[in-house]
Formats: structure tokens, C-alpha cells, sequence
């Protein structure tokens, strides 16, 4: 199951996924669903089940603002698509409905909520996610299942070891090297490893994550993308010396 969750007890996918399903900048989506909003709040259209607010990880990991799209959303969202291109959308997020239905259907939710705790924190552990992706986890279950979010603590990274996407440093730092082939040699040196996991669709997902030598110059984040992934960050200060050990 790809990119899909339960907000206020609704079927939902994010805006993130959406914006690469019509393959749009999500920032741009986003000023659409919140114009969207507007211009049915003035005719006295209420689109609250349409569009949910919420929250995912960026690559710098600060908390960014996004929507939970439901599928009277996505429907709102084919409305204003024309010709293949809202045939191809409209395939697509029903494909992803779907998975979430069978999804539901084969578990029966019928695991308990101290079950589903030890769950996220198997998968917490087993990514070897940062605090701030594990806390989201924990948030995006406790929302799923109906608990109140305000006891859990707010993370704030420590500004000294500000961390980055491997891509934004290289270009940073004026390395003639793709982020392909770098990659590379983070796994030939074993700072990084490649991981599998199962689709909605049985198909095998690959992504990479940072080992446990790899620990010491970066973290893995959350993808926001997928929950069932991470996204390997690099602290800032420390990837000059990465780089220069493997390359």
C-alpha cells in the first residue's frame, strides 16, 4: 500500500502523491486546493471532506504543511483535468483506493492499540528512523486510531547539526558528481544499504537507507513520499569528510 493513510477515520491520500500523480510542483497544488477552499467557503461549500490539513517531513526535516485528499477530493481534482491527462489521474487514484480497501479488508482491523504501538515501533526500529520520523509515526498512528496528539513531544533537530538531502549538498559544495554515483560508493564503502519492501500491488519496492556506520554522518528521515521508507539526510558538517572517504 503506497502513500495511503486514515485521517479523521477517512480513506486518504497526500497531496504530495497526488501532485506526482498529476504531475504538478506540490506547491503548486497546494495554492489550487487552498483556492479550491476559498472560492467554495464564499458560495458556502464546505470541502472538509474533501481536503484534510496536515504535516510531512522535507528533506531539511522541518515540518511542512500538506493535505489529506480524499477521494471526493481526487474526484474534485479530475474535475479540473482535461484530455489524458485526468484519464490518467482518475486511474491512478483509484488504483490507490482500492489498495487502501484491500488493505483493511485482509487485516479486518482488528489488532488492539497497544498492537498497533508495538507495530510502529518494529517498523520504527527496524528503518532505523531519526527521533523527529519516529515522533511523526507515533503521530500519524495516534490520528489514525482516534487517540489526542498533545501529549507527544515536539522535536526540534539541533540547529548545529543541520541536516540535508545528498543532492542539495553536492550542488552546495560544487561536486562534479551525481547523486547516482555517489550513492554507489556509499554502498560499496557500507555507509549505505539497499532495502526492500512489498507494494499494495505485490511488486517489490527498493530504496536505500544509511547503515550503522553511516549513522555518524546523517540520518534516515521518514520518506515523505511513503512511510514504509526512509530518506537518508547528511549533517551538514560532517560531508566534506564523507565525501572525501569515498571518493
Amino acid at each position: 500500500m503506497k502513500n495511503l493513510a486514515l485521517l479523521e477515520n477517512q480513506q486518504t491520500i497526500t497531496s504530495l502523491e497526488v501532485a506526482k500523480m498529476v504531475e504538478k510542483e506540490h506547491s503548486n497544488l497546494m495554492k489550487d486546493i487552498r483556492r479550491y477552499i476559498q472560492k467554495s467557503a464564499e458560495v458556502k461549500i464546505d470541502l472538509g471532506g474533501f481536503f484534510i490539513e496536515s504535516t510531512y517531513l522535507d528533506a531539511n526535516n522541518q515540518s511542512r504543511p500538506c493535505y489529506g485528499v480524499t477521494k471526493k477530493g481526487c474526484e474534485f481534482i479530475a474535475s479540473k483535468l482535461t484530455g489524458a491527462k485526468g484519464v490518467a489521474f482518475t486511474a491512478r487514484y483509484i488504483n490507490r483506493f482500492h489498495d487502501m480497501e484491500d488493505y483493511i479488508k485482509q487485516s479486518g482491523n482488528k489488532i488492539s492499540i497497544e498492537q498497533g504501538i508495538s507495530i510502529v515501533k518494529f517498523i520504527a526500529d527496524d528503518l532505523n528512523v531519526n527521533t523527529a520520523s519516529r515522533l511523526l509515526m507515533y503521530e500519524n498512528y495516534c490520528k489514525d486510531v482516534g487517540i489526542p496528539t498533545g501529549f507527544l513531544p515536539k522535536y526540534e533537530h539541533n540547529g548545529n547539526r543541520q541536516m540535508k538531502a545528498l543532492s542539495t549538498l553536492l550542488k552546495e559544495h560544487g561536486y562534479k558528481i551525481s547523486a547516482v554515483k555517489f550513492n554507489q560508493k556509499l554502498l560499496e564503502c557500507g555507509y549505505l544499504e539497499e532495502r526492500a519492501r512489498p507494494s499494495g500491488k505485490g511488486e517489490i519496492k527498493k530504496f536505500k537507507a544509511l547503515t550503522d556506520s553511516g549513522l555518524q554522518y546523517g540520518e534516515n528521515a521518514v520518506s515523505p513520499y511513503n512511510q514504509k521508507e526512509v530518506q537518508p539526510l547528511y549533517y551538514m558538517d560532517r560531508f566534506v569528510e564523507l565525501y572525501q572517504k569515498v571518493v
